[in-house]
This record gives structure tokens, sequence and C-alpha cells, in this order.
């Protein structure tokens, strides 16, 4: 049996995968681009790992302590600090005015789904990875631990993930594959695939326990030839997947798009559907010809596990989207080879050449010249190589020579004049780091030469301004990853009658969803999510501490300057915005004392169809 050694072919992308066509996958993935090296040793520059062995010499032999001019740090954190100050929550939002109120409790919803799954906390993790390394990953998908909470959202490292380089859409919605690699322990993946258990015995023991080609069962004989092909394909062995020393295996998560023929919909305003045969409405509207069916190539998703050049499982798609459970956060791309990178690739060399400016500061300090007659030294008391060892030293001694011909025989220079120089040049160097990262020092909160407030805020904002492509990259990644929540939450409320406690301004509201209500022409569902047309956007306004202290400074100027009886309306608007752990309740009894409608007001009910 051989595998294929060419590129994989969409014809071959079918579904339920074959290990020919997973090897054409593994080969495009080994063809790719080299960038991964390259942002590895970003993220060295940014932990202060830049010093290179041949640097370390130099410092050693000079007599010079080891440096610590890690300037990359503080000013990646600064971008970093600006995202953790500019974070927006999720709102649900439709054009359609009669699902304004789903996409009200919705927005509840998705909310308590993004605190709960720690989603913050992974984006901005995603963040650092995409600003320092050039790309950073979220996992969207539901939990496997019934004791946790229902839904996860992780930060996922670069390296264990690997994507069609011929995708070209940001959100990769045009790649064949996606792939994520994960060491386990091999006892767990043996109990992840209880079918598969002698499989992965077997070849965990190197096929030494088994003559495969005795008995009925041909299964393990053909698993034992693809793994010899494999083997002989790749030039590698069982150690790329099996880990023997430290009990652990490498499974292979493949993420795959194929094509099928299928039936789509098209609904009178022009919207198209898959048609559903079990689907009792679709068969209705298409007999009484309010819609037309027609034949179309439509994208279909599935995941398989590999272990090595073992399939373990190839199912459908479990999630209720057609998109990679994995979200890209994209920082920068170079525009011939698509290789992603971050702000410390231009920052490298200047940190580079502040480091050696630093040791030749050094070395400068530390220089001496020394000129000496042959007859100036007493070479019984020292000889020419101790003065040169001792003569930098702030103790130094140095025995003349008294019978000497010349008695400015001995002369020592420092030549400390280039010292004013190689400074100078260690601050431009540091300048430029700034420079080519759009970080500027104002950001960074250290003095400037700006002599206004209003000069601070220009270059605030003009370092905003350069980091507008990333950071719209992120609020875009953002978003698709409240997309992907949005359609579990969907998923997960269809046909579930539930209710959802909803703020509106000084006013809660219970909002129904999927409650069957009777009407005048029979019993309908009311706010059914299956048809609700909604979608995630961004708060225009950030949840920070930080936005809600300057918030409150700006409201509590409002209240000052206006009337009493204005002020018993916005007073407690501005205790909300306030730190106070109570603020909500206080804020309840003072628009009780003002006679300022509160927040009890009951909403309005529609009674369920059991109690007519």
């Amino acid at each position: 049996m051989t595998l294929g050694t060419g590129r994989v072919d969409a014809a071959d992308m079918a579904a339920d995968i074959s290990v020919e066509a997973y090897s054409g996958i593994c080969r495009d993935i080994r063809n790719q681009p080299k960038w991964r090296l390259d942002s590895d040793i970003d993220c060295d520059y940014y932990d202060g790992a830049q010093t290179s062995v041949d640097v370390i010499r130099r410092l050693k032999d000079a007599g010079i302590p080891p440096q610590d001019s890690n300037l990359i740090k503080p000013t990646i954190n600064a971008v970093l600090g600006i995202e953790a100050r500019s974070r927006t929550d999720y709102k649900i939002t439709s054009d359609d005015e009669r699902h304004a109120e789903i996409a009200e409790g919705l927005s509840a919803r998705i909310k308590e789904v993004e605190a709960e799954s720690r989603a913050d906390r992974a984006m901005s993790d995603a963040y650092s990875s995409m600003i320092r390394a050039g790309v950073g990953w979220v996992e969207v998908s539901r939990e496997f631990d019934p004791l946790r909470y229902p839904y996860r959202v992780r930060e996922i490292h670069r390296n264990d993930i690997w994507w069609d380089w011929t995708s070209k859409e940001p959100d990769l919605s045009d790649a064949r594959y996606l792939r994520r690699d994960k060491w386990v322990d091999y006892a767990q993946a043996a109990r992840m695939f209880p079918e598969q258990q002698a499989l992965i015995g077997n070849s965990w023991n190197g096929w030494n326990n088994l003559d495969v080609y005795e008995g009925a069962d041909t299964g393990m004989a053909r698993a034992y030839e693809i793994e010899q092909a494999w083997g002989q394909a790749w030039g590698h062995g069982q150690e790329d997947y099996l880990n023997r020393n430290s009990g652990m295996v490498r499974l292979s998560e493949l993420w795959y798009r194929h094509s099928e023929e299928a039936y789509v919909v098209v609904l009178p305003d022009g919207k198209a559907i898959e048609y559903r045969e079990d689907n009792p409405y679709h068969g209705a509207a298409l007999s009484r010809g309010l819609v037309y069916v027609q034949k179309s190539l439509l994208p279909r998703l599935r995941v398989a596990i590999w272990l090595g050049p073992h399939k373990l499982m190839d199912v459908p798609s479990p999630l209720p989207h057609r998109d990679f459970p994995y979200v890209p956060f994209w920082c920068f791309r170079k525009d011939r080879s698509r290789v992603p990178y971050g702000l410390i690739r231009d920052m490298r060399g200047p940190q580079d050449q502040i480091l050696d400016l630093d040791i030749l500061l050094y070395e400068v300090l530390n220089s001496v010249k020394v000129e000496v007659d042959n007859d100036a030294l007493d070479l019984s008391q020292n000889t020419y190589q101790e003065v040169a060892h001792n003569i930098s030293s702030l103790r130094s001694m140095t025995v003349l020579n008294a019978q000497r011909r010349n008695a400015g025989g001995f002369k020592v220079t420092r030549e400390h004049a280039l010292a004013a120089q190689i400074f100078q040049l260690v601050e431009e160097r540091r300048h430029r780091i700034e420079a080519v990262s759009g970080v500027y020092r104002a950001m960074l909160g250290a003095s400037t030469q700006a002599a206004s407030g209003v000069a601070i805020n220009s270059l605030v904002e003009q370092g905003s301004t350069v980091l507008a492509e990333p950071n719209d990259n992120f609020r875009y990644a953002r978003r698709l990853v409240g997309q992907q929540l949005l359609a579990l939450i969907k998923h997960d409320l269809l046909g579930k009658p539930m209710s959802m406690a909803v703020k509106q301004g000084n006013k809660r509201k219970t909002v129904y969803f999927n409650r069957e209500v009777m009407t005048h022409s029979g019993p309908v569902i009311e706010n059914d999510i299956e048809t609700a047309e909604v979608r995630v956007v961004l708060e225009d306004i950030p949840a920070t501490p930080s936005f809600r202290a300057q918030q409150l400074q700006a409201f509590t100027q409002i209240v000052q300057g206006a009337p009493p009886a204005y002020q018993a309306v916005l007073y407690p608007a501005m205790l909300e915005l306030s730190d106070i752990p109570n603020r909500h309740e206080l804020a309840d009894q003072l628009r009780q004392i003002g006679g300022v409608d509160g927040l009890d007001r009951p909403a309005q009910q529609v009674m369920p169809r059991t109690q007519l």
C-alpha cells in the first residue's frame, strides 16, 4: 500500500476522508512557509530572552554584568492595556422589529455566557498572542465535563493549529481544512475511543503482541500496513505521534469541508435555506407555490480524529453553524506569503542595537589607553601584563622605574568623550522602538516634550490610529466568537419554553421564548428562536471600571449644573456608575424617595394557552 505524495485534491475531500487525502493534507502542512520559528523568537524578545550565547560571552569576557534592557515588554504591555481598558460587551440586534424582544433576551443571555465561559479572558490572551506573535486562536465549543458551565471559550496556542494556506478570507470560511494537534495521556486516549482501544494499544506496543495476518479480522492487518506505508512515505517513525517516555500520544483533530449536492428553498424575499424533507413547513410552502426549489452544491463540515495515520473517528460537525470552532485573531499578514507577524517583528532590530550599544558603552567607560616607554616600569615589581590587567581597576598600583630616561614615559588616557555619542545613539534607538510600534511615550505614561494636555492627547490618539488595523482585526475576530456563541445559544433554546429577565433603563421585564399563546386565529409560538433573524454586534461604550470612572466624572459635572428637579432623576443614574457594591439597591431607594419611576413596573403579560 502507498500513500498519496501530491497535494490533496478537492475531489478527495469527500465525506469520511481517506488516509490518502489526509496524507495530502499533512504534506501541504509540511510545505507551508516556516514562520513559526520567527514568531517564537518574537515572544522570546518579549520575555527578555533575546540575548544570544555570543552576546553573553562578550559580556563575560568584558567583565560586564548581564544586561536588562528589554524595552519591548513595557511597550507591548501598553498596547495590551489599551485593549483591557476599551473592552466592550456583546449586544444582539435585529433589523426586524418583530424580533426586537428576542434580541433583548438573547443580549442578556450572551452576556451571561460571556462572563461564565471566561470568553473575555480567552480573547484577551488571543489578543496578546496576535500582538506579540502575529496570530492568536480561540476555541468556541461545548464543555464535555457535565459539572462545568455548558459552553467553553479557551485560548489555543498558535503552534497547535494548522490551517489551509490557500485560504484568503480572514475567518477561514474558504479554507478546506483546519487541524489541531494535542498531546494526551495514552490511557486517556484509549478511554476516549473505546471502540479503537485494540488499534491504539497495538500501535502503542509496536505491533509486538499481535500477529496481524492470523485470523479472519483484516482490520488490524490493514492498520499495520497503513502505519508501515506512512513511515516510509514521511521518513519518520512513531515518535511523531507516540511518546512512550512520557506515556502520551498526539491526537490530530481535523476539521474539513467537502461539497454535496442538495436542494435549497428560495424564499419570496430572495433568501435561500436548505430544503428539509422532515420539515412540514417546507413541504407545505412548496405545494402551495410560495417558494421554489433549486439544486445546488453545498459545503459540509466534518471532524475526524487521527492518531498518526490511524483514523479513530469521522463524523459530521456537531456544531449548529458551518464554521471551524477555532477563530483566528490576526495582527498583520505579509502581502505575498500571507505569513502572520506582530508588532515585535519590527522592534527586534532596534532592541538588538540597544543591547550592542549598551555593551559598547560599558566597554568605552571601562577602556583605558596606556602609553609606556620600554624603561618606564620596574619589571621586578610588575610586568606589562599585570599593569594592563590592573590599570582599569579603581585601586590599581603601578611601580615605575626610578632610573627611567623620560619622566612622562608612562601615560594613562580614558576615552570618555565617545561615551556621550554612544549614549545618544542608545536614546535614538529607544525612540525608534516607539516609532515602529506606534506606541508613544505618552501612552506609556512617561514624560514627553508635549507642553499641553491637547498635545499629549494628540500623541495618544496618533498611537491609537497606528494600531487601528490590529485593533480592527481584533474586533472582527471578537465578533466571530460572539456569532458562534449565539449559534450555540440559539440551538440549545430551540423548542424549549423559557424566560429571561431583561433590564431596560430603569425598568425590568421578562422576555419569554418559544411560548405557545392563543390568539384569534389559533395557537402561535411567541418569540420563536428558530425563525429569529438576529446578529451579534459590539457595544460602542467600553464596559470597564476605568471607562465607568470617566463616565462618572463627566456625569458628576452634569448633575451639579442641573436644576434640583432634574437632579432627582440624574443622581440615581450617576450612583450606578460608581463602584459601590450595593449601588443598584441604593439607586432604587433614591428613586423611590424622589418619586421617580423605578424598576418595579411589571411587563405586560400574555396569558399562556394553558390559562385560557
